[in-house]
């Protein structure tokens, strides 16, 4: 795997304890952002989820971040016929490309 289609983060959001926010609300901000939300925790104000990583630093200047904590980082190779998938000429090696096996 020579390509890397994405580099994501998955990541625990804590929100302000402010009148009006809920973690619910901040959980449709934080997706506007590019958080794909996986678990909105409304009793501790934390909303977990993935996002790129050239992202992370933007959620915590939204007003409403406490602070987030980045859980774990990975790099994406989609398959082929995602639409994420930017090398798609490389997808066609076969597999003898793949020397994991070898």
């Amino acid at each position: 795997m020579e390509h890397q289609d994405d580099e994501l983060s998955d990541v625990v959001v804590i929100i302000c304890d402010e009148p009006g926010m809920t973690a619910a609300a901040a959980a449709e901000k934080l997706k506007a952002a590019g958080l794909a939300v996986s678990d909105v925790d409304s009793n501790n104000g934390a909303v977990e989820g993935t996002i790129e990583t050239s992202k992370v630093k933007s959620l915590e200047k939204l007003e409403f971040v406490k602070y987030v904590r980045t859980v774990f980082n990975y790099i994406a190779d989609y398959p082929p016929g995602d639409p994420r998938n930017l090398d798609p000429e490389g997808d066609e090696l076969g597999p003898e490309a793949d020397d994991a096996g070898a």
